[in-house]
């Protein structure tokens, strides 16, 4: 059986846990194994598969660590670096949406990066290699602090999220989004499959939209929240679903 593990300090432990997720969801249709574990203040995982699916798995941990740190690291290194008075909630979609934009690029870096080999430490290669990426980060931080009082005026703080979401690629044409009993359904249509989801909040619903960055986003009926229709107008254009129809019919 071939083996190789990783590992990371105990205060990055999320990392791992979010590189063995992803690696686990790839690995669907691999004869592979995972087990994490803990010796004095470092996390291991420990990935095994027969020689035969050596390469897949490979590709599977590489894929795993490069969307670790584009998406988890990216995240830690914004928070840590951007301190805001904004209101919590706009402050997180603000972290979101930063950690969105140019994703793709930054995505590519890391694969040219990254080298999976075996006792490879995440840390380590986080606080040494990306030193390229994370001056990119700290710029980022830097003119959204320096251009921050523009951040409490809503009609600006949308401008500035629409700005950094049409940079992001969209993972779908087009989405719909209903609401119903207090939760919301985003549905859409993928090359090969559907996507119906339930969400139980409007900061959830924010969220999905920011990863999805759909080129074309609907409501379908009246939303309750005025503030999520106005963001969802401000940021996604969003239009009704009579708005589509009449569009359609001309």
């Amino acid at each position: 059986m071939y083996q190789i593990t990783i590992s990371t300090g105990e205060d990055r432990a999320d990392w791992l846990y979010s590189v063995d997720d992803v690696i686990k969801n790839k690995l669907r249709n691999c004869i592979a194994v995972s087990a994490l574990h803990t010796s004095g203040h470092r996390v291991y995982c420990s990935f095994g598969c027969e020689p035969g699916s050596k390469t897949q798995m490979l590709g599977a941990i590489k894929e795993g660590v490069v969307e670790t740190f584009g998406v988890v690291g990216k995240f830690d290194f914004i928070k840590s670096n951007l301190l805001l008075g904004l209101p919590q909630s706009n402050y997180e979609l603000l972290l979101h949406t930063l950690v969105a934009f140019d994703r793709e690029n930054e995505h590519k870096l890391l694969n040219k990066i990254i080298r999976i080999e075996d006792n490879m430490a995440l840390d380590g290669i986080f606080n040494f290699k990306l030193g390229e990426l994370k001056d990119r980060w700290l710029e980022i931080c830097n003119l959204t602090r320096n251009n921050g009082a523009y951040l409490y005026d809503d009609e600006t703080y949308n401008e500035l999220l629409r700005f950094l979401i049409s940079a992001v690629n969209p993972k779908i044409n087009k989405l719909t989004v209903c609401e119903s009993e207090g939760k919301y359904r985003l549905t859409g249509a993928l090359k090969n499959s559907i996507i119906d989801l339930v969400v139980l909040s409007s900061s959830e619903l924010m969220y999905y939209l920011i990863d999805f960055a759909p080129l074309e986003l609907v409501i379908d009926g009246k939303l309750s929240n005025i503030e999520l229709s106005k963001r969802l107008t401000g940021i996604f254009d969003a239009k009704t679903l009579n708005t589509v129809r009449n569009k359609t019919k001309k």
